[in-house]
């Protein structure tokens, strides 16, 4: 539902349809003033109905086509690259940066639904940043799905790069504990569960399939484990979120 209205001296305009009211109060729209009352009613479980089974489905690719190449013919290199899992500009990778990027937007909407009485002791503007930083970490994340900036920076250095990312999570996990203790309970449960599935893929499953040999079905089964638990720890964010969001008026003003 969104509601308009245009602000000056003159006489009164009232105007109806379907979901948007605007009120005028001026001859000279150009000259008018508007307030915008915007009315976002978010599908909270809009995460498990379109992109849950979409996951599903692809990670279903990526272990049928291993698992028919491995045992039972070779599929052809341009099939594997389409579904395979760790590799680069394929669907998984957009679909993984396309989840990231949804959560990054999702977070952008409870910022800008952020209900000041509901932060108890916190500052409105403390909060405000603590959301607004983790939609850019999201944004941040989902530009690495698909530039491959980590393994540039594992490249670039000698060790594994998952021990200076697991030094920059423990970070980050302590600087957002604040955000965490103002949450309602089911909130918070569900981040920290969503963060700790999609860390022990990203981090974990990551350094045990590190040592193997690529070429063989149990690596690949590793990175089915790894990739699917990334995709779950985010679905399980992005529900989280658009729960919490419910229905929000946010206001807009245009001079």
């Amino acid at each position: 539902m969104f509601a308009a209205k245009l602000m000056h001296d003159g006489r009164i305009l009232h105007y109806t349809s379907g979901t948007c009211i605007v009120e005028a109060h001026s001859p000279r729209w150009h000259a008018a003033s508007i307030h915008i009352m915007a009315e976002i009613v978010i599908p909270w479980n809009a995460a498990r109905r379109w992109l849950l089974p979409a996951a599903l489905i692809l990670l279903s690719a990526h272990l049928l086509v291993w698992m028919y190449h491995y045992w039972i013919a070779d599929v052809p290199w341009l099939v594997r690259q389409l579904v395979a899992l760790d590799e680069e500009n394929n669907l998984p990778t957009w679909f993984s940066s396309f989840l990231l990027l949804t959560a990054s937007a999702a977070l952008v909407l409870k910022r800008a639904g952020h209900d000041p009485m509901a932060t108890g002791a916190m500052s409105t503007t403390r909060e405000l940043r603590f959301w607004s930083l983790l939609a850019g970490g999201f944004f941040v994340l989902a530009i690495d799905e698909v530039a491959g900036l980590h393994e540039s920076f594992h490249s670039a250095i000698d060790t594994l790069w998952v021990w200076s990312a697991a030094v920059l999570v423990a970070a980050c996990a302590l600087y957002f504990v604040p955000l965490l203790r103002i949450l309602p309970r089911r909130t918070m449960l569900l981040y920290v569960l969503s963060g700790a599935i999609f860390v022990g893929g990203a981090l974990g499953v990551e350094t045990i399939g590190a040592p193997m040999d690529a070429d063989t079905l149990i690596y690949e089964v590793t990175v089915l484990v790894e990739e699917g638990m990334e995709m779950m720890g985010v679905l399980l964010f992005i529900d989280a979120t658009l729960a919490s969001i419910g229905k929000k008026t946010i206001p807009v003003r245009i001079d």
